[in-house]
């Protein structure tokens, strides 16, 4: 269990904390909630083996791990005090909000005070009597005072700056470490394409578009004899493979709309074009292109095979819902493989 009132709760260790947990929250679709992130929390500080080998194998199963489990795995290895660290967290960003508030407050107020010293020194400057020694004093007093006012707001306004500048510093590297989570958890660690889980959450949005000015399509992309091929020349050349597709589909569809790895082999891709005829020229193109990939032997020279893939191409209808979008485009890339791989089929809803 964390001992949280023994911790170190500066901003900047709930920073790391938070750099080391939310990308577990977001790599497995868990919303970042005071049960979750201490979850998460007392995960990354390997406090509680029996609590990670748990969450572990629920992840390995279900690869993700909602709320009642979360709240199983709380009660059964947290306590109510464990979420203070979120609201510690949260404390953190507030504390950064109210000294810039504070700050603020400040800069106004130092500003107020010298447009005071200003006014007061021209209304003694006004009744300055140069012909009296007196009135000297009085002028020589109002450049000293606005010297030394001067000399402070600037000082402040120093202060103020260096301030904002912190703050605006650990917010945004943190913003930043939250963005570059995500998209490591959306991205295909091999490929570099985005993954299934992306996928399963872009094809949601891309069938409720519903401009029927341009042709969307869903196709679905498989290396053909993958397996054979892996078998025969190792799973590194498999891997080679497999990066070198990815990389004609990410150069070529990232014009027209968005690469995922599906799965093993097999690739998808969402796109718009304007007419059906740009769009088959379009995947022909991108065919033609995989099959101009030849894997070599690094020792000889020597190809040791050609690269082709089967398309199977799915047009979108107006009403369409991803499941069926998604059943027609298995059923072209079925058929491209039955009718001799290498080539495209068109199912049209």
């Amino acid at each position: 269990m964390i001992l949280t009132a023994q911790a170190d709760h500066s901003l900047s260790y709930s920073s790391h904390c938070l750099k080391l947990a939310i990308p577990f929250m977001v790599k497995y679709k868990m919303p970042i909630t005071p049960l979750n992130y201490a979850l998460w929390y007392c995960y990354v500080s390997e406090k509680n083996q029996d609590l990670n080998k748990e969450l572990d194998s629920i992840i390995k199963k279900y690869k993700t791990c909602d709320h009642e489990q979360a709240k199983r795995l709380f009660n059964k290895y947290l306590s109510k005090d464990d979420l203070n660290l979120f609201y510690q967290l949260s404390s953190g960003f507030n504390d950064v909000v109210g000294k810039v508030h504070q700050d603020i407050n400040e800069a106004l107020a130092y500003s107020a005070e010298f447009n005071q010293a200003l006014q007061e020194c021209r209304e003694t400057l006004n009744k300055a009597d140069i012909s009296q020694e007196s009135g000297f004093d009085d002028v020589l007093d109002c450049v000293e005072r606005l010297s030394d006012e001067s000399a402070a707001l600037q000082s402040r306004a120093q202060d103020f700056q260096n301030q904002l500048a912190m703050a605006y510093s650990e917010i945004t590297e943190l913003k930043q470490e939250l963005v570059r989570s995500r998209s490591k958890a959306e991205k295909d660690p091999l490929t570099g394409l985005y993954n299934r889980g992306k996928f399963d959450e872009d094809i949601t949005r891309f069938c409720q578009t519903n401009d029927l000015a341009e042709v969307a399509v869903l196709t679905m992309v498989d290396i053909d004899h993958f397996k054979q091929f892996n078998d025969t020349f190792g799973h590194q050349k498999g891997d080679q493979v497999l990066r070198a597709v990815s990389a004609k589909l990410l150069k070529h569809v990232s014009s027209v709309g968005q690469a995922y790895r599906y799965g093993g082999e097999e690739f998808c891709f969402t796109a718009q074009f304007a007419s059906i005829s740009d769009m088959t020229n379009f995947t022909q193109q991108l065919r033609q292109a995989v099959t101009k990939l030849q894997i070599k032997d690094p020792n000889s020279n020597k190809v040791l095979s050609q690269v082709t893939a089967s398309f199977g191409i799915a047009i979108k209808a107006k009403n369409s819902n991803p499941e069926q979008l998604i059943a027609k485009a298995d059923k072209a890339l079925y058929l491209a493989k039955e009718h001799g791989r290498n080539r495209i089929e068109i199912v049209e809803e």
